[in-house]
């Protein structure tokens, strides 16, 4: 029988240098049958130096295919037309700074093939600077057990909202069904989450079923100085995203159900949340970022926190 088609999606915007590596990481996957999909929103000389950087591995290599994002105006626009394209009954996102093992995909499908009830597959991620060269752990990359693991869904939801951390991985780290992503990306509680879009995928998908995690690095999280999450504004959105998450779940009867646990993780968040923002008062004030959206989430969390 014919190995299951795997599509490979590299959302790339100006990373010429950064690109080809990723996409000699997929290339080299042990598991041949690939769609890999580069999905460039980029612009001027740095999205044609994208293009010209694979050129040579687009005319060697007939699994890729590199097109042009129609929209540019955010970065969920190029995730979006990435998975539009598959053509692949399974998916994996690889960012277009991160690499892959050579075994990922070979590890991990098995895993999901023929078992409905896990949810995804992820594994430890190792990280590296913008040279390659590998860092220790950050406290939200540690790996999460010791050996290999099948973990409840809910139980490990519980455990992201409980530390505001993405313990499951960035979506190079994890491996998917096309089936259960549909059309979207970034969906929870009937929410768009536009920062912490893939933790909430990973809370949408993980209710009620498992999770496989893989002690392995079978993938490389590149840390460098271009990045958005390492932006204020970006971490103060993250972080009143993170609050709306906790707030929705726990209305809608999903995870931290126990009302104990769930105004403990409540105050941590707010503690950690209000001096942040706080200290980015000015920036909210002069229009960095939409006051509304923090405004009302907060009068939902301490609404919340003095009527529970």
């Amino acid at each position: 029988m014919a190995e299951p088609l795997v599509s490979l999606l590299i959302p790339t915007h100006n990373r010429p240098d950064f690109l080809r590596e990723a996409l000699l990481s997929a290339c080299a996957q042990t598991h041949a049958a690939l769609d890999i999909v580069i999905s460039d929103n980029g612009s001027g000389a740095a999205s044609q130096a994208s293009l010209e950087s694979v050129a040579d591995l687009l005319e060697s290599d007939a699994r890729i295919r590199y097109l042009r994002c129609p929209e540019r105006d955010h970065y969920l626009d190029n995730w979006l037309f990435a998975l539009s394209q598959a053509q692949g009954d399974y998916v994996g996102f690889l960012m277009d700074d991160d690499l892959y093992h050579p075994d990922k995909v070979a590890r991990m499908l098995p895993l999901l093939a023929g078992n409905p009830d896990v949810a995804l597959v992820t594994s430890f991620r190792q990280l590296i600077d913008a040279s390659g060269k590998e860092l220790p752990p950050l406290p939200e990359t540690q790996p999460l057990f010791g050996a290999d693991a099948v973990v409840s869904g809910d139980e490990l939801g519980n455990r992201i909202l409980q530390m505001g951390a993405n313990v499951v991985g960035e979506p190079t780290t994890v491996l998917l069904r096309r089936a259960d992503l549909g059309a979207s990306f970034g969906f929870f509680g009937g929410r768009q989450y536009q920062v912490i879009s893939d933790v909430a995928t990973w809370l949408q998908l993980m209710q009620g079923r498992r999770v496989v995690y893989l002690r392995d690095a079978l993938s490389k999280f590149r840390l460098h100085g271009g990045q958005d999450q390492r932006r204020a504004l970006q971490a103060l959105n993250a972080n009143v995203e993170w609050l709306q998450m906790l707030l929705d779940a726990n209305a809608a009867g999903l995870y931290l159900t126990d009302e104990a646990q769930f105004q403990r993780t409540l105050r941590h968040q707010l503690n950690s949340l209000v001096p942040f923002l706080t200290q980015h008062a000015d920036a909210v004030r002069e229009g960095a970022t939409h006051a509304e959206p923090i405004q009302r989430v907060l009068r939902q969390a301490f609404d919340r926190l003095f009527h529970a």
